[in-house]
């Protein structure tokens, strides 16, 4: 998951052509909408909708505002998206959407982290059948859809370039190969960003705003490369190597805050590889580089740097999974030495800084 909230400055007659491109809900293979998965984040972003009229109702409705306020308290929209992902729910279909809400005490049993979100399941059902009823999938045709559509068709996405980072992506998987189909990005109208646990991608129409970009360390292309190495092959071994540097202080200290950003463990390998492929593909230059790795969650992902300092030396048919195993065995990454380490690549990182 990589988490844009921190950065980012908040912003503040449908037509038989919208109706048709609305069936389809897709922007080539990159962007793509879910009236569902923004109905799900609808109570999360109630405020969105407290100025149209067919919700005033609503928004003088106690009961509804107080089961609105219990639904955020026990889960976010990014867990709710994650849960209905996990129990294959339909992505554009409303009716199927309420369905599937109104049974997952039984559809999502087996999922333990979903207890919390389970516990609400009646609040919840009963917000978003409140919504639908007040003509939330006419509002989203009208209001939403034609907002999210206007942010995909004004950025300017370089196919060239696109190519060319799927290129890269491929390279960087090898021996291990990537799959053709590359993230689904889902724009919603929300203002933060979020990963699916199928590794495809919730995200703010704010990161397609280029004078947003410009006031981030990431673009929309960081985050793209980003969530796609999430589907590098991690194996058990590895995440017990990782595991065992729970007795280093100072990385201990560090991830305790990435887990309160709802990151840490094995983030910093994605973090590292997103930066080592942006970096030589001029997405990012070194200052921009020592930022990210100082700045983001509030620089807590200490073994970033380290393992993007070393990726110099991976060997061309050995897997990221196995260079990383070998960081481990050779010390790099060792329980005493990560605060030697981090700062040894953090001054590396700086030198790179003077010398361009």
């Amino acid at each position: 998951m990589i988490n844009i909230t921190m950065f980012l400055i908040k912003k503040y007659t449908l037509t038989l052509l919208l109706v048709l491109l609305s069936a389809f809900n897709s922007f080539g293979e990159v962007f793509n909408t879910s009236k569902c998965f923004d109905l799900l984040c609808s109570p999360q972003y109630i405020d969105h909708f407290k100025d149209d009229v067919r919700f005033a109702e609503l928004f003088a409705d106690s009961v509804f505002i107080f089961n609105v306020a219990d639904v955020n308290s026990n889960c976010s929209a990014s867990k709710l998206c994650n849960l209905y992902s996990e129990i294959n729910g339909d992505k554009n279909d409303i009716s199927k959407c309420l369905s599937a809400i109104q049974h997952l005490d039984s559809l999502a049993c087996d999922i333990e982290w979903s207890k919390g979100i389970v516990s609400v399941q009646p609040k919840l059902a009963y917000v978003l059948q409140k919504l639908v009823d007040h003509g939330y999938s006419e509002y989203w045709d009208n209001t939403i859809y034609p907002k999210l559509k206007s942010h995909i068709n004004s950025y300017n996405l370089d196919q060239d370039l696109l190519n060319t980072i799927n290129d890269s992506l491929t390279d960087f998987f090898y021996p291990q190969s990537l799959s053709g189909t590359h993230s689904k990005i889902f724009i919603l109208d929300i203002e933060n960003a979020f990963n699916l646990s199928d590794e495809s991608f919730c995200c703010t129409p704010l990161i397609l705003d280029p004078q947003i970009e410009k006031q981030l360390r990431l673009n929309f292309l960081n985050i793209y490369i980003h969530e796609n190495l999430h589907n590098l092959y991690i194996s058990p071994e590895l995440m017990a190597k990782l595991g065992e540097l729970d007795k280093d202080p100072f990385y201990n200290n560090k991830e305790a805050i990435a887990q309160k950003h709802g990151e840490g463990r094995n983030e910093a390998f994605v973090v590292a590889a997103e930066v080592y492929i942006s970096e030589k593909l001029g997405l990012r230059d070194f200052q921009n580089v020592y930022d990210e790795f100082s700045q983001y969650v509030d620089g807590s992902l200490v073994l970033a740097p380290i393992i993007y300092t070393n990726l110099s030396y991976r060997n061309r048919n050995e897997s990221y999974n196995d260079f990383l195993l070998r960081l481990f065995e050779n010390g790099t990454l060792k329980a005493g030495e990560i605060e030697t380490n981090y700062n040894d690549a953090m001054n590396h990182i700086q030198s790179q800084i003077s010398a361009n």
